[in-house]
Protein backbone atom coordinates (compact mmCIF):
# COMPACT_ATOMS: atom_id res chain seq x y z
CA UNK A 1 0.00 0.00 0.00
CA UNK A 2 1.28 3.45 -0.88
CA UNK A 3 1.23 6.48 1.43
CA UNK A 4 -1.40 8.39 -0.58
CA UNK A 5 -3.87 5.48 -0.47
CA UNK A 6 -3.03 4.79 3.19
CA UNK A 7 -3.79 8.42 4.06
CA UNK A 8 -7.09 8.29 2.15
CA UNK A 9 -8.14 5.11 3.94
CA UNK A 10 -7.12 6.49 7.33
CA UNK A 11 -9.14 9.70 6.85
CA UNK A 12 -12.22 7.76 5.73
CA UNK A 13 -11.83 5.35 8.65
CA UNK A 14 -11.44 8.23 11.12
CA UNK A 15 -14.59 9.94 9.82
CA UNK A 16 -16.55 6.70 10.07
CA UNK A 17 -15.40 6.17 13.68
CA UNK A 18 -16.26 9.74 14.68
CA UNK A 19 -19.72 9.47 13.11
CA UNK A 20 -20.33 6.18 14.93
CA UNK A 21 -19.28 7.56 18.30
CA UNK A 22 -21.34 10.72 17.81
CA UNK A 23 -24.47 8.80 16.88
CA UNK A 24 -24.10 6.39 19.79
CA UNK A 25 -23.47 9.22 22.23
CA UNK A 26 -26.54 11.12 21.01
CA UNK A 27 -28.83 8.12 21.36
CA UNK A 28 -30.97 9.83 18.70
CA UNK A 29 -33.43 6.93 18.48
CA UNK A 30 -33.99 6.89 22.24
CA UNK A 31 -33.06 3.21 22.31
CA UNK A 32 -29.44 2.28 22.94
CA UNK A 33 -29.40 -1.04 21.07
CA UNK A 34 -31.27 0.27 18.01
CA UNK A 35 -29.11 3.39 17.98
CA UNK A 36 -25.93 1.29 18.00
CA UNK A 37 -27.21 -0.92 15.16
CA UNK A 38 -28.21 2.08 13.02
CA UNK A 39 -24.92 3.82 13.84
CA UNK A 40 -22.99 0.74 12.67
CA UNK A 41 -24.91 0.69 9.39
CA UNK A 42 -24.40 4.42 8.76
CA UNK A 43 -20.70 4.21 9.66
CA UNK A 44 -20.26 1.22 7.37
CA UNK A 45 -21.81 3.15 4.48
CA UNK A 46 -19.54 6.12 5.20
CA UNK A 47 -16.56 3.76 5.26
CA UNK A 48 -17.28 1.77 2.09
CA UNK A 49 -18.96 4.27 -0.25
CA UNK A 50 -15.89 6.54 -0.67
CA UNK A 51 -13.72 3.46 -1.23
CA UNK A 52 -16.01 2.27 -4.02
CA UNK A 53 -16.00 5.74 -5.59
CA UNK A 54 -12.20 6.01 -5.35
CA UNK A 55 -11.81 2.59 -6.99
CA UNK A 56 -14.16 3.48 -9.84
CA UNK A 57 -12.49 6.85 -10.42
CA UNK A 58 -9.04 5.23 -10.45
CA UNK A 59 -10.19 2.56 -12.92
CA UNK A 60 -11.74 5.20 -15.22
CA UNK A 61 -8.61 7.33 -15.07
CA UNK A 62 -6.42 4.35 -15.88
CA UNK A 63 -8.66 3.34 -18.76
CA UNK A 64 -8.18 6.76 -20.33
CA UNK A 65 -4.37 6.79 -20.16
CA UNK A 66 -3.37 3.23 -21.01
CA UNK A 67 -3.23 1.83 -24.52
CA UNK A 68 -1.79 3.49 -27.60
CA UNK A 69 1.04 5.96 -26.99
CA UNK A 70 2.98 5.94 -30.24
CA UNK A 71 2.51 8.78 -32.70
CA UNK A 72 2.38 6.96 -36.03
CA UNK A 73 1.97 3.60 -37.73
CA UNK A 74 -0.87 1.33 -38.76
CA UNK A 75 -0.81 -0.66 -35.53
CA UNK A 76 -0.98 2.56 -33.54
CA UNK A 77 -4.10 3.67 -35.39
CA UNK A 78 -5.75 0.32 -34.67
CA UNK A 79 -4.84 0.45 -30.98
CA UNK A 80 -6.27 3.95 -30.66
CA UNK A 81 -9.72 2.48 -31.40
CA UNK A 82 -9.35 -0.36 -28.88
CA UNK A 83 -9.38 -0.54 -25.06
CA UNK A 84 -6.03 -0.43 -23.26
CA UNK A 85 -6.54 -3.97 -21.99
CA UNK A 86 -5.66 -7.35 -23.47
CA UNK A 87 -6.25 -11.00 -22.66
CA UNK A 88 -2.64 -12.07 -22.21
CA UNK A 89 -1.68 -15.76 -22.51
CA UNK A 90 1.57 -17.45 -21.52
CA UNK A 91 2.82 -20.86 -20.39
CA UNK A 92 4.96 -22.20 -17.58
CA UNK A 93 7.88 -24.61 -17.78
CA UNK A 94 5.47 -27.58 -17.76
CA UNK A 95 3.62 -26.19 -20.77
CA UNK A 96 0.50 -25.25 -18.82
CA UNK A 97 -1.29 -22.25 -20.27
CA UNK A 98 -2.62 -19.29 -18.31
CA UNK A 99 -4.58 -16.24 -19.44
CA UNK A 100 -5.03 -13.01 -17.56
CA UNK A 101 -6.44 -9.56 -18.29
CA UNK A 102 -3.74 -6.88 -18.25
CA UNK A 103 -3.52 -3.19 -19.08
CA UNK A 104 -0.71 -1.97 -21.29
CA UNK A 105 0.94 1.08 -22.78
CA UNK A 106 2.51 1.23 -26.20
CA UNK A 107 6.13 2.19 -26.70
CA UNK A 108 6.58 5.69 -28.06
CA UNK A 109 9.55 4.54 -30.15
CA UNK A 110 8.55 1.10 -31.44
CA UNK A 111 4.89 0.70 -32.30
CA UNK A 112 5.04 -3.10 -32.03
CA UNK A 113 6.23 -3.00 -28.40
CA UNK A 114 3.84 -2.99 -25.43
CA UNK A 115 4.68 -2.59 -21.75
CA UNK A 116 2.78 -4.13 -18.84
CA UNK A 117 3.42 -4.28 -15.10
CA UNK A 118 2.94 -7.10 -12.58
CA UNK A 119 3.85 -7.86 -9.00
CA UNK A 120 7.26 -9.53 -8.79
CA UNK A 121 5.96 -12.54 -6.89
CA UNK A 122 3.02 -13.33 -9.17
CA UNK A 123 2.79 -16.53 -11.13
CA UNK A 124 2.99 -14.71 -14.46
CA UNK A 125 6.24 -12.98 -13.50
CA UNK A 126 7.87 -16.29 -12.59
CA UNK A 127 6.53 -18.15 -15.62
CA UNK A 128 7.60 -15.46 -18.08
CA UNK A 129 11.13 -15.53 -16.73
CA UNK A 130 11.81 -18.75 -18.65
CA UNK A 131 9.10 -18.81 -21.30
CA UNK A 132 9.17 -15.93 -23.72
CA UNK A 133 6.54 -16.98 -26.28
CA UNK A 134 3.21 -15.32 -25.55
CA UNK A 135 -0.11 -14.51 -27.20
CA UNK A 136 -2.79 -11.91 -26.69
CA UNK A 137 -6.10 -10.66 -27.96
CA UNK A 138 -8.29 -7.66 -27.44
CA UNK A 139 -12.06 -8.11 -27.49
CA UNK A 140 -14.80 -6.63 -29.64
CA UNK A 141 -15.05 -3.08 -28.36
CA UNK A 142 -18.34 -2.37 -30.09
CA UNK A 143 -20.80 -4.77 -31.65
CA UNK A 144 -21.26 -2.50 -34.68
CA UNK A 145 -17.62 -2.62 -35.81
CA UNK A 146 -16.19 -5.81 -34.28
CA UNK A 147 -12.62 -4.49 -34.19
CA UNK A 148 -10.16 -6.90 -32.63
CA UNK A 149 -6.41 -7.36 -32.61
CA UNK A 150 -4.74 -10.67 -31.76
CA UNK A 151 -1.36 -12.33 -32.03
CA UNK A 152 0.33 -15.62 -31.24
CA UNK A 153 3.59 -14.38 -32.69
CA UNK A 154 4.92 -12.30 -29.80
CA UNK A 155 7.68 -12.58 -27.24
CA UNK A 156 7.95 -11.24 -23.72
CA UNK A 157 10.88 -10.04 -21.65
CA UNK A 158 10.56 -9.46 -17.95
CA UNK A 159 12.58 -6.84 -16.10
CA UNK A 160 13.01 -6.68 -12.33
CA UNK A 161 15.29 -4.45 -10.31
CA UNK A 162 17.95 -2.15 -11.71
CA UNK A 163 16.74 -2.43 -15.33
CA UNK A 164 13.40 -0.88 -14.42
CA UNK A 165 14.79 2.61 -13.95
CA UNK A 166 16.30 2.73 -17.43
CA UNK A 167 13.02 1.54 -18.96
CA UNK A 168 11.02 4.16 -17.07
CA UNK A 169 13.52 6.87 -18.01
CA UNK A 170 13.07 5.94 -21.67
CA UNK A 171 9.36 5.13 -21.49
CA UNK A 172 7.87 7.13 -18.58
CA UNK A 173 4.33 6.22 -19.65
CA UNK A 174 4.95 2.82 -18.02
CA UNK A 175 4.10 4.58 -14.76
CA UNK A 176 0.59 5.13 -16.18
CA UNK A 177 0.06 1.38 -15.92
CA UNK A 178 1.17 1.35 -12.29
CA UNK A 179 2.67 4.19 -10.27
CA UNK A 180 4.99 1.75 -8.47
CA UNK A 181 6.33 0.14 -11.65
CA UNK A 182 9.90 0.86 -10.55
CA UNK A 183 9.59 -1.71 -7.76
CA UNK A 184 7.58 -4.25 -9.73
CA UNK A 185 8.11 -6.51 -12.73
CA UNK A 186 7.95 -4.73 -16.08
CA UNK A 187 6.89 -6.94 -18.98
CA UNK A 188 7.98 -5.90 -22.46
CA UNK A 189 6.01 -7.58 -25.25
CA UNK A 190 7.41 -7.44 -28.78
CA UNK A 191 4.95 -8.29 -31.54
CA UNK A 192 6.33 -10.02 -34.63
CA UNK A 193 2.97 -10.19 -36.37
CA UNK A 194 -0.67 -9.53 -35.47
CA UNK A 195 -4.08 -10.19 -36.97
CA UNK A 196 -6.57 -7.36 -37.29
CA UNK A 197 -10.26 -8.20 -37.68
CA UNK A 198 -13.25 -5.97 -38.20
CA UNK A 199 -16.85 -6.32 -39.36
CA UNK A 200 -16.33 -3.45 -41.80
CA UNK A 201 -12.74 -3.97 -43.00
CA UNK A 202 -10.94 -6.88 -44.62
CA UNK A 203 -8.90 -9.20 -42.47
CA UNK A 204 -5.37 -7.81 -42.22
CA UNK A 205 -2.05 -9.26 -41.12
CA UNK A 206 0.47 -6.82 -39.69
CA UNK A 207 4.12 -7.91 -39.77
CA UNK A 208 7.14 -6.32 -38.13
CA UNK A 209 10.85 -6.85 -38.65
Amino acid sequence: MYFKRFLQLFVIYLIAVLVFLSLVASNFLQNKIVTVVVAIIISYIILTLPLVILTIVKAKKKENIVGSQSQSGELTQILKDLPGYIAFSYQNSQGQLSTTIMSFVQSTKEENVLYMVAEKETRKAKDLDGNTNVAFTTWFEKLDNGKRLSSNQATAQIFIGSDNQSIIDEQPQVLDVHENALNMAIIKVTIQSALYESFKDDLKVLKFD
